[in-house]
């Protein structure tokens, strides 16, 4: 424990201002905001006694690692029903009842009569500051051919002599968008080429070959097809092979029963210095319980944390992002899944950085930190049925000014928690059981002229 944590722990709580949000900061036009601090609260002094104590998380600023690019998830017109307007604003602005997402995934539909569908969408992404990235699920029809895949006898593939016609297809969507105002950040070369049956498969030959010689047709940031799985001999063939490598921006996969173990990438981390890691589709655990069912939800935190850190996942996206298992529910409003990505989306914003803490300072408690803004963002997922007592050291963070903690359990939504007491760099915090509690910790405000 701090020697605050000590002093805390016979400490009388002092008085509290808690507001209860199921979203976060505001809306800007041109880039995505930053939460609004207010430090106009009285001082929040925890009261430990009852709680288990668990080891200090140690948070230092200059041990880097990944930078994020962001959270968010797909909208498929072509499937489901596009977002309304207000469902745009909550998925995408960063205030009161809003997710804060950053990233919109949209669909490459084989038939280019069908793109109009994905502007509407897209431009109101972009206007908040989300990057859009688009994935294909299958070539145009006249494109494809049937093929013994396993016991598959009608399984579809792109025809090889047909690589070119596809590429302009894909560059084709890209200039689609561009010339209706939406710029594309990626295009993917296919969605789930290992888990085809219903669209397209690709092997790993035909793979190289696309990117290897018809890549530079596509004036885009290019993605790697995006494993079901994150099966790795997709982007082992793509790293090993220093050609295909050169023309590829992004490593995307998807995390379908993907464990903890099967995250890390010391490949990657060896040869894709400049590129960037993202994992990009998701839902968790499942799509048959209802989004707000908990402790389920906390699951999802669970799966951010361990994508972040055991992956060095830059992005992170959702499946549906409106959807009855989904972040956003059907009628509009943000679930318990969805606040789960919230304690991330809305607070480690494009462009910051992690930082090294202390992982796991006790079971079945997850730390992740990150910095960015003048700011150290903190993420503690207290997976538990215990109350955890849990003292933070800081350093190369800078001057601590202000802490604020949002916290989302089986009762409260970012419930907010302002002005939290600190002391040469350090501070307490009680982590509530099954709950993820945010920390926004600001720097010292200059001193008036």
């Amino acid at each position: 424990m701090t020697p605050i944590s000590k002093r805390l722990l016979s400490a009388v709580l002092a008085a509290t201002m808690l507001f209860s949000l199921a979203g976060c900061a505001s809306k800007e036009e041109a880039a995505p905001e930053e939460m609004p601090v207010i430090r106009d609260d009285e001082r929040f002094v925890p009261d430990l006694l009852g709680a288990e104590a668990s080891p200090d998380v140690f948070v230092s600023g200059g041990t880097e690692y990944q930078t994020i690019r962001g959270f968010g998830g797909i909208n498929y017109p072509g499937w489901i029903e596009d977002l309304s307007e207000e469902q745009r604003e909550t998925a995408f602005g960063n205030g009161v009842d809003q997710l804060g997402f950053t990233i919109l995934r949209i669909h490459i539909d084989p038939d280019r009569n069908n793109w109009q569908r994905e502007l509407e969408t897209a431009k109101a992404a972009q206007e908040q500051g989300a990057i859009i990235f688009a994935s294909p699920w299958n070539p145009p029809a006249d494109m494809c051919e049937k093929f013994t895949h396993g016991n598959n006898s009608s399984a579809q593939r792109l025809r090889h002599d047909k690589y070119a016609e596809y590429a302009a297809h894909l560059n084709d969507f890209v200039s689609f968008m561009r010339e209706n105002g939406v710029e594309l950040y990626a295009v993917s070369i296919q969605n789930e080429p290992d888990y085809a049956d219903e669209w397209t498969w690709w092997s790993t030959e035909e793979i190289l070959d696309f990117i290897k010689n018809y890549a530079d047709d596509i004036d885009c940031r290019l993605m790697t097809p995006e494993s079901f799985q994150y099966r790795k001999d997709y982007y082992n063939a793509i790293l090993n092979d220093e050609e295909a490598l050169s023309k590829i921006d992004i490593f995307a996969t998807h995390f379908y029963g993907t464990q903890r173990a099967d995250m890390s990438y010391p490949l990657f981390e060896e040869k894709g210095e400049g590129k960037e890691l993202w994992m990009t589709e998701v839902y968790v655990p499942n799509s048959s319980s209802d989004a707000d069912t908990y402790p389920e939800a906390v699951e999802v935190a669970v799966n951010i944390h361990d994508a972040l850190t055991a992956g060095n996942m830059q992005a992170y996206v959702w499946w549906y992002i409106r959807r009855s298992y989904g972040p956003m529910k059907e009628d509009g409003t943000i679930s318990k899944r969805g606040c789960m990505m919230a304690q991330y989306s809305k607070f480690v914003r494009p462009g910051y950085v992690r930082i090294s803490a202390t992982e796991n300072p006790t079971k079945g408690v997850s730390v992740s930190a990150f910095k960015g803004d003048g700011k150290t963002v903190i993420v503690a997922v207290n997976h538990t049925l215990k109350t955890v007592a849990q003292g933070f050291l800081l350093s190369g963070c800078g001057d601590i000014g202000y802490i604020e903690a949002y916290t989302t359990n089986v009762s409260e939504n970012l419930a907010r928690t302002g002005n939290i007491a600190f002391e040469n760099g350090s501070f307490s915090y009680v982590l509530k059981p099954e709950s993820v509690t945010t920390f926004v910790i600001s720097g010292a405000e200059p001193e008036a002229e």
